[in-house]
C-alpha cells in the first residue's frame, strides 16, 4: 500500500502535464474497416511528451499516421505512413487532423454510427494513459 501512495503524487502530476482538446472520429460507411481519429495534444509540463499511440475497445489496433506529399513526374501524390511516436515539446502542441498526424482505427470490429462516443486510451512514454471519449462525426 505504500507504494502506491508513493506513486500517486507522480501520476497527479503527469495527468496535469498533458491537456487533451476536443477531437472527433470519422464516420464512413458500416462496411468500412478501418477509420481515423484527431485530436489536439498540449504539453503543459517543463518535460517533453512522446505519445506512442493508442488503445480502444473499437478496433484490434490503433496506430500513429502522418500523411504525406510527394512530387512524382510533376504530379502530387498523397498517402499515409505509419510513425513510432509523436513528440510533443514543452510547452508546445501537436494537432492530430485530416491532411496531417492522426491515429488509424485499425479492424473496427463493429460499425460505427453517427453521435457514439468512442473512448481512446492515449498511451505515453513512462507509463502514462489517458482515456478520452471522442464523437463519431462525418466531417
Amino acid at each position: 500500500m505504500r507504494r502506491l501512495v508513493l506513486l500517486m503524487p507522480f501520476m497527479l502530476l503527469a495527468l496535469a502535464q498533458v491537456e487533451v482538446l476536443p477531437g472527433w472520429v470519422r464516420l464512413l460507411s458500416p462496411t468500412a474497416k478501418t477509420t481515423a481519429a484527431y485530436l489536439t495534444l498540449v504539453n503543459r509540463g517543463d518535460k517533453p511528451l512522446r505519445l506512442l499511440g493508442a488503445e480502444t475497445p473499437v478496433a484490434e489496433r490503433v496506430s500513429l499516421h502522418e500523411t504525406y506529399h510527394l512530387q512524382r513526374e510533376g504530379q502530387t501524390v498523397m498517402g499515409m505512413r505509419p510513425v513510432p511516436h509523436l513528440d510533443i515539446p514543452p510547452g508546445g502542441r501537436v494537432e492530430l487532423k485530416p491532411g496531417g498526424y492522426h491515429l488509424m482505427l485499425e479492424g473496427l470490429k463493429r460499425p460505427l454510427e453517427a453521435g457514439e462516443k468512442v473512448e481512446l486510451t492515449l498511451v505515453f512514454q513512462g507509463g502514462l494513459r489517458v482515456k478520452v471519449l471522442l464523437p463519431v462525426e462525418m466531417r
